[in-house]
Order: structure tokens, then C-alpha cells, then sequence
């Protein structure tokens, strides 16, 4: 049995291991096609009151564009104090303590005065059953971010035109921790249709104990919310305790619009992009910032129909969505193990050899034995599994790309891009459960994937003399001009790919455009390091390998590939993403990199090499 034919086989039954592991998911994503537009009562009701429209009739017209839910919060004491609702304030002073109080009513002619006057003393913990004010011996500026009582027009509305809510209980006073949570019990009793929930406020209620709310959500059977990018204090706790039982949301603020600009374009292509690409099944679409001119309703209408034409050309379907995770059977499995294990212990062995270790019978024996305990490992300590995650992908990255630039051959840059293909399904096929996919836990491998395989590539180099000089030679030099600016120009790449990694903030308007125009092109856009950096650096590196050309300024495009197939795993291991979007990404990169990259070996050839005849020393 040939090396060729064993590796191959090797890599057939790791990519079938694989497989195995992802089908689950695979299943779930094909059947997961559910999304729900989600609007704010209140702020429908306003773009009502404008327009002349009852809030009903707005509503209405926005179910027929495509709204799914609603969303109505629990009104606080700013909401109060800002005649919204149905309560209000007095302040009252005690002269005997000196002390400042609230006196909270129901307003005399509300139709829902008896349930209210329930509900505040729920909320309170007063024990009398009166339909009287009740008195906080808190002044009302104490009260300003504590829910006082649900937004009940809001929930009334959405139970008469028969949509589903998304309810947002408000903080509770410290000394009252528990009120949230019981509060959302009776909230639920009266309003069936309360079918997903999330804290509103900087903090959670009751944080750090979160508890409560947790487990209020499972014995109501109400999921989660998980809003994306939130900084809410307590709310990566709360989504661990609740967690299988969560639903993504993506919402943007109208302080986040303001800002940073976001147009109202922009703001519809990012719900869609949360959709398409990380599997975001409830959208929140906002209204204008209040002090936006000219907004009507008619623009917001607008806005819910573009909305739901770009979902639906994607292929989802405007209707509720349930909580995937919480009835799938995505689990690890042994062979998804030994395929991680295999995948780290592969890649590790070629680079020691690449780096002079000898190959004999007996350690690759010993390396079978080794991946086989390893893999159970792997799969019975989640410490041993993180760990194996993180160095299982810098390292297929590094072999991929000192397999792309070998002899320089074209078809290495097929079996490099097979080889990594592998790999990433390896890795997405152990790590792909809810946990993972629902990002409560991060994949420990993102950073090291943008840091290591550069560095492994540059020892690599040294050390087998790939570059003209040796580790020693080269550090015992002056550097030269041309080395400082490639190195200062490096570093700084690598910078911003590090700073940039995972934070759409730091995006320039003018890629932002680029990326959009990539997306409605080729459905799913190629990442900017694969296709301006990856596989053009494979090309330009074969071109001046073959033309013996800047021998001293090649390493640059070496460690360029390493960044590109370091791009191709972390894309694997964003596990919330489709994965038939991940391969379709991975294959429009290949090949627009490999037209880009032609197009530089161009440049290079007809118009900076005739360029830089007249300096004669750089080209050596």
C-alpha cells in the first residue's frame, strides 16, 4: 500500500465520519425555513396616530406585508411619566421620616382597571386585594427603569388580530427580584399567545440569580429570545439556563442607527444577511428615530413588503418559528471525534516531518494507536475537545497552504482546497451543537487560525531554507529598506484581519457596497482574504518561483497563502452558518481568487517588471 493510496484512504473515511456527524444538522437547516417580522406596538401605534389610522388598522395592513409578531413590553416608570399606559404617578412626601414616596394608580376610566389593579400588586408583592393606589416608599425617579405593568393595549391588540407577541418583562426593584418572573407567569395565564420573551433593560431582572426567569421559561414552555450582539448584563447567563429553549433575534437600536448612519437600505439587507447567514429566525424591524422627518407609515409599509420579498426570494416562508435546538438530535459522536482527532494528529505529523522528523512504520503505527485514544478524549472531556478544536485548525491551515505552494505544481492548488475542505467538515461535523451553533459557547480556534499558520509557515521556510537565508543568517543582517516596509505592511494586515475578525462595525462604506453587490451576484459572497490575498498569492508566488524573481520578498505571498486557507477554516467554523452556504462561499472563492489572482500575475508581468528594469538590484 502506497503513502498516496493510505492517506487517501484515511481522508475518505474521516470525510465519511464527517458526513455522518453533519446529516443531523444538515436535516435541520433544510427544514428550518420559518421567519417571523416582528414590529414595536408602540411605535406602530405612533406611525398610526400620524397617518390617521387606528393602530388596528395599521396593523392589519402590516400582516398583509408580511408582519409575523409584535412585539409589546412591560411599561416602566419612564414609560409612565410619559403618559404612556394606562397608570400614573403622584409624588408624595412623608413629613414624619422626611421621606419621598410614589403613589401609583390605574387611570379612572380604563376598561382594564380590575386587572391592572391585580397586576400592581403582583408586581409589588402587596398583599391587599384592593382596586385602590397602591404606595412605594420609593421616589418615582427610583422607578424610572422598573416595570411597573404590561403595555395590556399592546397585548390586547395582538390577541384580537390573532398574532403571536414578543413580550419584554422590565427589571424589578432589587429587594423584589423575583416579580419579573412571576409577573410573566400571570401575564401568560391571561395571554396564550405570548410565544417567545427577553428582558428589556441594561441588567436582567434579579442578576446575577437568573434563575428564575430561566426556569419560568421552561415550565411555560416560552422561549428565550437571544438578541445578537447584546451587552445586557446577565443575559449570556440567562440564555445558558434556558438553552435548549432559545430562538435568535436580530434588532437594531435607533440610538445604533443614529450612530452609525444606517440607512433604511442598509437596515432590511442586514435583517436578511441575519437570516440568510447565521440562521436569525426573528426579525425586528424598527421605525425611523423619533426625530427622523417625513416618516409615515406608508414608508414603514413599504419597508415590511421589501422585506418580505427578500426573505421569501431566499427562500424562507413569513410564519413562526419554533426553537430547533430544543427537540434536535444534534450530539457528538465518537466518529466526528476520531474524524477531529485524525484531522489535528494528520496535520501535526506532516509538519514535523516537513520539518525534518523521520517517517518510519513504527510512528505511524504509534500515530494510529495515538489518534484512537485521543479520540475518545476528545469525545469524553470538553476540555480536551476545546483544546483539540483550537490547534486542530491552525495546523490543517498550515499544511493546507505548504501543500498549495509544493513544487509549485497548479494541482496542488485543487488537492490544498480539497484537503481543507475536509478538514473545516471535520471540525464543523464534532462541533456543530446547539451550544456552538447558538454561539452560548465560542470556538476557541478563530484568533489561533489568524495568528499560527503564518508563523508555522515562516519557520517552516527558515528552517528548510525555502527562503534564500536561514533564521541565523537573517537575524545576524542589517534588514534591508524593502524587508521593514513588507514586514511593517504585514503586520499591520494581520492587525486589522485580528481586529476585524467577527465585528461587522469596522467595515469601510465602500466594502460594505462591495460585499452587497457580491451577495446578490453570487448568493453567497467569498471572504476578502481569500480572494484578494489566498489564492493570488498562490499564483504570483508559482509566477516568480518559475521567473527566479525578488527571492528575498517572496516569503510575503507564502505567508499571504497561510492567511487565505487560515480564512477557508474559520469559515467552517462559524457553526451558526448554513452550511451548504459555507461550501457555495468556499467555492466562489476559489475561483474569483484564481481570476484575481491571474489578473495581478498580470500586472506583475506587462507593467512592474518593465517598470523596474532600470533598477536592476531589487529583481535578483
Amino acid at each position: 500500500m502506497t503513502r498516496k493510496f493510505f492517506t487517501a484512504l484515511i481522508f475518505a473515511i474521516i470525510l465519511a465520519c464527517a458526513c455522518y456527524g453533519l446529516w443531523p444538522r444538515v436535516s435541520l437547516e433544510n427544514s428550518n425555513k420559518n421567519v417571523a417580522i416582528l414590529v414595536d406596538y408602540r411605535e406602530v401605534l405612533t406611525l398610526a396616530k400620524n397617518s390617521d389610522l387606528t393602530v388596528e388598522e395599521a396593523i392589519k395592513n402590516l400582516i398583509q406585508d408580511g408582519v409575523t409578531g409584535l412585539m409589546v413590553s412591560e411599561l416602566t416608570g419612564d414609560n409612565i411619566d410619559h403618559g404612556v399606559g394606562q397608570a400614573e404617578f403622584k409624588t408624595v412626601r412623608d413629613p414624619e421620616r422626611s421621606t419621598e414616596g410614589t403613589i401609583i394608580s390605574i387611570i379612572p376610566n380604563s376598561p382594564y382597571k380590575n386587572i391592572l389593579n391585580e397586576w400592581l400588586r403582583i408586581r409589588f408583592a402587596i398583599s391587599d386585594d384592593k382596586t385602590t393606589p397602591i404606595f412605594l416608599a420609593m421616589p418615582s425617579n427610583m422607578l424610572k427603569n422598573t416595570g411597573i405593568i404590561p403595555d395590556i393595549e399592546g397585548l390586547e391588540t395582538a390577541k384580537k388580530l390573532g398574532l403571536k407577541i414578543f413580550y419584554r418583562p422590565a427589571p424589578s426593584p432589587g429587594h423584589l427580584s423575583d416579580r419579573a418572573s412571576i409577573m410573566l407567569r400571570e401575564v401568560v395565564k391571561k395571554y396564550d399567545n405570548i410565544s417567545v420573551f427577553t428582558p428589556s433593560g441594561e441588567y436582567v431582572s434579579g442578576y446575577p440569580d437568573v434563575s428564575k426567569l430561566s426556569k419560568t421559561a421552561h415550565e411555560l414552555n416560552i422561549p428565550v429570545a437571544v438578541v445578537e450582539f447584546s451587552r445586557q448584563v446577565g443575559e449570556p447567563q440567562l440564555n445558558a439556563l434556558a438553552s435548549p429553549l432559545l430562538m435568535p433575534l436580530h434588532s437594531v437600536t435607533n440610538e445604533e442607527m443614529t450612530a452609525r448612519k444606517i440607512s433604511r437600505s442598509a437596515l432590511r439587507d442586514r435583517l436578511i444577511r441575519a437570516a440568510v447567514e447565521r440562521s436569525v429566525r426573528l426579525l425586528l424591524l424598527r421605525t425611523a428615530p423619533p426625530n427622523t422627518s417625513n416618516f409615515l407609515f406608508k414608508d414603514f409599509s413599504d419597508e415590511v413588503k421589501l422585506l418580505a420579498e427578500g426573505l421569501k426570494s431566499h427562500g424562507f416562508n413569513l410564519s413562526w418559528p419554533s426553537p430547533v435546538f430544543a427537540n434536535s438530535n444534534l450530539r457528538t459522536n465518537i466518529f466526528t471525534a476520531w474524524a477531529l482527532s485524525a484531522i489535528l494528529i494528520y496535520s501535526l505529523w506532516c509538519y514535523l516531518v516537513r520539518m525534518g522528523m523521520n517517517e518510519n512504520l513504527k510512528i505511524n503505527l504509534a500515530l494510529i494507536i495515538i489518534n484512537l485514544i485521543f479520540a475518545f478524549l476528545i469525545y469524553k472531556v470538553q476540555s480536551v475537545s476545546r483544546l483539540a478544536g483550537a490547534f486542530a485548525a491552525p495546523l490543517a491551515a498550515t499544511e493546507a497552504s505548504l501543500m498549495a505552494m509544493d513544487k509549485n505544481k497548479s494541482k496542488n492548488i485543487l488537492l490544498s482546497f480539497i484537503f481543507v475542505i475536509v478538514c473545516g467538515l471535520s471540525l464543523a461535523s464534532f462541533f456543530s451543537v446547539s451550544d456552538y451553533m447558538l454561539r452560548l459557547k465560542t470556538f476557541s480556534g478563530v484568533k489561533f487560525t489568524l495568528i499560527i499558520p503564518p508563523i508555522l509557515v515562516l519557520l517552516h521556510d527558515l528552517k528548510n531554507r525555502i527562503h534564500p537565508e536561514s533564521l541565523i543568517e537573517f537575524l545576524s543582517r542589517p534588514p534591508l529598506w524593502g524587508e521593514l516596509a513588507l514586514v511593517g505592511v504585514l503586520l499591520l494586515a494581520v492587525g486589522i484581519i485580528i481586529f476585524r475578525s467577527g465585528n461587522v462595525a469596522f467595515i469601510p462604506g465602500f466594502e460594505a457596497k462591495i460585499r452587497v453587490a457580491l451577495e446578490k451576484i453570487l448568493i453567497a459572497r467569498p471572504r476578502t482574504r481569500e480572494v484578494f490575498i489566498g489564492y493570488p498569492s498562490i499564483l504570483i508566488l508559482g509566477f516568480l518561483v518559475r521567473n527566479n524573481l525578488f527571492a528575498k520578498y517572496r516569503e510575503i505571498f507564502r505567508i499571504g497563502v497561510a492567511l487565505g486557507f487560515s480564512s477557508v477554516i474559520n469559515s467552517f467554523c462559524h457553526f451558526h452558518t448554513p452550511l451548504s452556504l459555507i461550501l457555495l462561499r468556499e467555492f466562489n472563492g476559489l475561483w474569483t481568487g484564481l481570476i484575481v489572482g491571474f489578473i495581478f500575475v498580470g500586472v506583475i508581468k506587462f507593467i512592474l517588471i518593465p517598470s523596474l528594469k532600470l533598477i536592476r538590484p531589487l529583481i535578483s
